[in-house]
């Protein structure tokens, strides 16, 4: 958190958007900003900041209080299964922002509500946000499960299909 408070000499912020990284200005449209918050989930875990422009200038929320109640219901009420970020009220200069802390989470793939498990699972590539494709999302829940990819089981193969002598 130290290096979001930090500022240049043009009242921009120090830190850069990329992998774990997003600036928003604010919530008018709140749908990029949760699927950044779903990418967050599904990948490396990340930060969304709120009330700073792209170009890392501090604009602040007008009502801190009301805009994290808002974006508490937004996630709870569009995001599936249910996420538990923490979100901060950080004071930056003269004006506050929101700071959303997403974790890589355990219960992933998470998916936009709206769109569904085919169509609303996001990651995140490098500094943007992109829809996973099917099998991507199998990664996605293959990995969260802990299995590794040598472990599965190949459903085609069948226990002639091995060379006993190489095998000794």
């Amino acid at each position: 958190m130290e290096q979001l408070g930090k500022l240049d000499a043009d009242g921009r912020l120090l830190a850069l958007e990329g992998k774990t990284l997003e600036f928003k200005r604010d919530l008018s449209s709140p749908t990029k900003p949760l699927r950044t918050i779903v990418a967050f989930a599904n990948s490396a875990g990340g930060r969304l900041v709120i009330g700073v422009d792209d170009d890392g200038t501090v604009v602040g929320v007008a009502d801190p209080l009301a805009e994290e109640e808002r974006i508490t219901s937004l996630i709870a009420d569009r995001i599936t299964p249910h996420l538990v970020p923490a979100i901060d009220l950080v004071t930056v200069g003269e004006t506050t922002i929101l700071v959303v802390e997403v974790p890589l989470s355990t219960r992933r793939p998470h998916f936009m509500t709206d769109q569904g498990p085919q169509c609303g699972v996001y990651i995140r590539l490098g500094s943007t946000t992109r829809q996973a494709d099917a099998a991507l999302v199998v990664e996605l829940e293959r990995n969260a499960r802990g299995v590794a990819f040598e472990n599965l089981v190949e459903p085609r193969a069948a226990l002639d299909d091995l060379d006993l002598t190489a095998l000794s």
